[in-house]
């Protein structure tokens, strides 16, 4: 092959191996980095869902926006105090780069939340934010305060929080968070940053209990806590002259177990054992088996 093959400077010789067969300089064999489109979003959850079904990773952590999604009071909250702080040029940017899955190493600490991003440069930029500290007193007055409904625990683990325990979890106000990012950008919140909240506002919907990691609170810590206040507020109640005396105050929701076939759950070498006195042969004792588990299946489809 001869140096008129392709350009070249030095030893270094540049080539695209996209539509175009020649290329002039190192610039020309770097596209331009698109969003993805709906179809690519939709395409990249239903892989994400799959990895996850087979135990296969999640890869990289993905956080897809759209105008319709609910968010938590808390995720809700953060997203919002990001996007005040900056422009709309930036928040687009940063959420889809989130969208694109370049946040990678997101990791929950006590008063602190941090990842890397990767952007425009080679190396990825580390961003985050740091919590004002809450003392013990605080957060156990704030776990306390969900014991007056019957539901808090449940209500809890699903995020769904008074504004005032989420002002003591997660901050009240602008000075209660810094935000931080090692990237060039002098304004007060880049799109890294806003990348990073996007995920940690969906991996708290997804997992709300993250929310009582970050301010070093176990589900054990949060239960004993509500437990506590759930009895307080029971001792008021039935105090003489309480308003709550007669009426009593909301019971919990009722719970909503999972539904699965029973096979799933059963020692299958018993049934095939209590099914061996029926059986003529092993292949009557397999088809026996299966068809009871078809018989499990249709009963918790979803259309049943």
């Amino acid at each position: 092959m001869s140096n008129t093959d392709r350009p070249h400077e030095d030893n270094v010789i540049y080539a695209n191996f996209g539509a175009k067969r020649r290329v002039a300089s190192a610039e020309e064999t770097v596209g331009p980095l698109e969003p993805p489109s709906p179809r690519e979003i939709r395409e990249r959850i239903r892989e994400t869902a799959q990895r996850i079904k087979h135990g296969t990773g999640e890869g990289p952590v993905q956080s897809v926006s759209h105008p319709s999604v609910t968010y938590t009071p808390a995720s809700s909250r953060l997203r919002e105090a990001v996007a005040q702080r900056t422009d709309q040029g930036r928040v687009k940017r940063g959420r889809a780069y989130a969208a694109e899955g370049r946040v990678v190493g997101f990791n929950v600490r006590v008063n602190t939340v941090e990842a890397e991003i990767h952007g425009s440069q080679p190396e990825p930029f580390f961003a985050g934010f740091i919590l004002t500290r809450r003392s013990q007193e605080d957060l156990v007055a704030a776990m306390q305060q969900l014991g007056g409904s019957g539901s808090a625990l449940t209500q809890a683990k699903r995020g769904a929080l008074p504004d005032t325990v989420v002002d003591t979890l997660l901050f009240a106000d602008d000075d209660d968070a810094r935000f931080f990012c090692d990237c060039p950008d002098p304004a007060p919140v880049c799109k890294h940053i806003v990348a990073m909240a996007e995920v940690a506002a969906k991996r708290f919907d997804d997992d709300p209990t993250l929310l009582f990691t970050l301010r070093g609170l176990s589900m054990e810590n949060v239960e004993a806590s509500i437990r506590e206040g759930a009895e307080g507020t029971a001792r008021s109640n039935a105090a003489e002259g309480s308003e709550f005396f007669w009426t009593g105050r909301e019971l919990p929701e009722l719970p909503s177990p999972k539904i699965a076939p029973m096979v799933d759950d059963s020692d299958t070498d018993l049934l095939r054992r209590a099914l061996e006195s029926v059986s003529f042969t092993n292949i009557d004792l397999l088809n026996a088996v299966a068809d009871i588990e078809d018989l499990y299946d249709a009963l918790v489809e979803e259309d049943h």
